[in-house]
């Protein structure tokens, strides 16, 4: 199941994919469409409540989207609103948030967040074990080279970080990083607006390996993580000592 794997060939077609984010605007044009959504808020006496408004009001769950929709045109997106004008939420309701998507059957859960509060370590950590005992595949963002940065550092997550080095097509495999992948740190160009001007950061990473990793399942729907981590590490490219990385600020 290792070697080489044309991503191209494959659309994601079939891949229920989970996007705990800030919701998602499906009229975008980089987006068009979703399968389905959900919200979740936190009142007060820490009561979680569900709702059917999935809408971003910040655009960056949409950016996100637009990434799997550009390299995984056939996945099933199901927006899952954490956030609503901030990039902030409560842990409770990322927890809640997880649990909806293994109870509504997903195969991919997309985590562009983390934390690094011990804290939220351990509920995190019960969750991505329950994940994995579903075969449910949860990729995350977090900073690389850093131990602390839940839940990408999980043993049973595939961790991802931006690097400017990689472009829209290639990502990196850096062997012994807490966080081992690397991929491009922003989203698709948006039309008259300077790309420099666009969202940037590492939380853009884990949609790039998470749209490669729908077309692996589209390809082998019953692979296990250890497969899936077996070719994403056997067609990453080797950045060369001659190119170093690059320090890079986060703009989201």
């Amino acid at each position: 199941m290792t070697g080489n794997f044309n991503f191209s060939d494959y659309t994601g077609k079939g891949v229920k994919v989970a996007l705990i984010d800030s919701g998602v605007n499906p009229a975008h044009s980089h987006v068009e469409r979703v399968s389905g959504g959900i919200s979740f808020t936190l009142r007060e006496g820490d009561e979680i409540i569900r709702g059917a408004d999935y809408q971003d009001r910040i655009g960056h769950g949409t950016a996100l989207a637009g990434i799997f929709r550009k390299k995984a045109p056939g996945v099933e997106l199901y927006a899952v609103k954490i956030f609503d004008r901030t990039l902030r939420a409560h842990a409770k309701i990322l927890e809640k948030a997880i649990e909806w998507a293994l109870e509504e059957g997903m195969k991919v859960i997309n985590l562009s967040l983390g934390t690094s509060n011990p804290i939220h370590e351990e509920p995190l950590r019960a969750l991505c074990d329950e994940a994995e005992s579903q075969k449910v595949l949860i990729i995350a963002s977090g900073f690389p080279g850093q131990r602390h940065s839940y839940p990408a550092v999980f043993p049973n997550v595939i961790g991802a970080a931006g690097d400017e080095r990689c472009s829209w097509n290639s990502y990196f495999y850096m062997e012994g990083d807490p966080v081992p992948f690397r991929a491009h740190p922003q989203p698709r160009p948006i039309p008259g607006i300077p790309q420099e001007r666009n969202f940037k950061g590492h939380s853009f990473a884990s949609a790039h390996i998470g749209a490669l990793v729908t077309c692996l399942l589209e390809r082998y729907p019953t692979a296990d993580r250890a497969q899936v981590l077996d070719i994403l590490i056997s067609n990453a490219a080797r950045p060369s000592s001659e190119f170093p990385s690059t320090t890079m600020k986060s703009t989201s």
